[in-house]
């Protein structure tokens, strides 16, 4: 079938389906543009949000109660049949494809506003975010721009406490959402021709260091062959970059003041479409998004200008203003859901982001007021390609303390003391997608969350 041919019949069925009408001319021209592959990949986005999500009630002390506005009330620990809390029902619209997962930790459970450290990575806090283990094995078609990382609001009060790590180098979100557009399609018509220029000069430089490396010795060599490397796989990613169709160069956001108050909830929806774009486009397949940070000092006026989100949290802004906080944050994961299910997925005609796209959701705290990290809020969605076991379309609870490898010393009433380490979720999420982490300790995976994961 000649590709005219192709085309029509592609755009007869998405006619038929009913998915013309809400999409924008740019993301139209990307799917009748897009080669027909029709083959699934899988996207993954960390989206972090901060000082917890209410997992404990209004009046739950210590170490709270477990009894908040998180976690479904369900009778078994392995079932569809849950009820969503006033936070988490934010996200009810996407129930069918969700996996709300109870019974993990971070770190030692009890050290306050230091768990951004290693929300993402190893409990020793010491090696890789499982966002940056995952772009090594995820590559899109700009091996530059492996794992995108935006943070709407994340340090810009300069107080820089970032969930992503590579080794043990904390990594800058991009605050901007204009910015981060400029950085990956501002000079996208260009890429082609800086790439050649860039590889032939690369070349060269392989080249001296070769020459240099056989005659020296000791130390010495082995920081010329340190150097040789990184060279050689900069080298390799600029042989890899695929311009991106012109239209993706299309969209691009306002300016705002990205770091005021007064436009947070459109700096925030401009990082989601930012994001889904990028993904839509196959210029990567691993993002994170960082809501703001841990102690957040920035106004959520949506909900009050009288007390910064960080005080709600410890409840001292009364019940109303700790509920709306909570439901701000998790109604934006609804709105970056909502963002992906508008796009085409660049890969497999007739079928939206959402669904090859796996968005996992968690905080660098589980409540605010207690500041512990036990019972974390832990929720994955989105079709991931058919991966993610959510339930055969109804959503599914799954309570993984049977699988527990830490002990606490005091839990909670509703849970117990005995977890599950987040690192080892992070394991599972590596070996879903076809690699591993480098990570000490326990590292064997959780059953019953993938497919591929046993």
């Amino acid at each position: 079938m000649d590709i005219l041919k192709s085309r029509r019949r592609f755009l007869a069925g998405l006619a038929a389906a009913g998915v013309l009408a809400p999409l924008s001319a740019s993301a139209l021209a990307r799917m009748v543009m897009a080669p027909e592959r029709e083959q699934a990949l899988l996207k993954i986005v960390l989206f972090v949000v901060p000082d917890g999500v209410a997992v404990d009630s209004f009046n739950g002390g210590g170490f709270g109660d477990g009894k908040g506005l998180w976690h479904p009330l369900a009778q078994g620990v392995d079932t569809t049949d849950f009820i969503l809390q006033d936070v988490s029902k934010e996200l009810e619209v996407y129930r069918n494809q969700s996996l709300y997962i109870r019974g993990t930790m971070v770190g030692a459970g009890n050290v306050g506003h230091d768990e951004w450290h290693r929300v993402l990575r190893d409990n020793a806090a010491s090696m890789s975010s499982i966002d940056m283990i995952l772009s090594q094995a995820m590559v899109g078609d700009n091996p530059a721009h492996r794992a995108i990382y935006s943070g709407p609001h994340a340090g810009t009060d300069d107080t820089h406490w970032n969930v992503s790590w590579n080794d043990n180098i904390m990594r800058m979100p991009q605050q901007d959402p204009y910015a981060l557009f400029e950085s990956v399609f501002g000079k996208a018509a260009t890429a082609g021709g800086r790439s050649t220029r860039s590889g032939n000069l690369l070349d060269q430089s392989l080249v001296d260091i070769q020459q240099l490396v056989d005659v020296t010795r000791g130390a010495q060599r082995e920081r010329l062959l340190t150097t040789l490397d990184s060279i050689k796989k900069t080298h390799d990613d600029l042989g890899q970059v695929k311009p991106p169709p012109p239209e993706c160069g299309e969209g691009r956001p306002e300016q705002l003041d990205y770091k005021a108050a007064k436009y947070r909830t459109q700096t925030q929806a401009n990082h989601h479409t930012v994001v889904a774009t990028i993904l839509a486009c196959r210029i990567s397949r691993v993002a994170t998004i960082q809501v703001g940070r841990s102690a957040e000092s920035l106004n959520i006026l949506d909900v009050t200008d009288l007390k910064n989100p960080h005080e709600c949290a410890h409840r001292t802004a009364g019940e109303e203003a700790w509920r709306g906080t909570r439901q701000w944050y998790v109604r934006q994961v609804k709105n970056f859901l909502d963002e992906l299910a508008r796009h085409p997925d660049p890969d497999v005609p007739g079928d939206n982001l959402l669904k090859h796209t796996l968005v996992i959701v968690t905080s660098e705290m589980a409540d605010g007021a207690p500041e512990h990290t036990i019972d974390m809020p832990l929720v994955m969605l989105g079709g991931a390609s058919g991966l993610l076991q959510s339930g055969d379309g109804k959503g599914r609870y799954l309570n993984v303390v049977s699988q527990a490898d830490r002990t606490h010393h005091t839990g909670n009433p509703v849970i117990g003391n005995k977890f599950v380490d987040m690192q080892r979720i992070w394991a599972t999420v590596a070996k879903m997608a076809g690699t591993s982490v480098p990570y000490g300790g326990n590292v064997e995976p959780v059953t019953g969350i993938f497919t591929n994961v046993t």
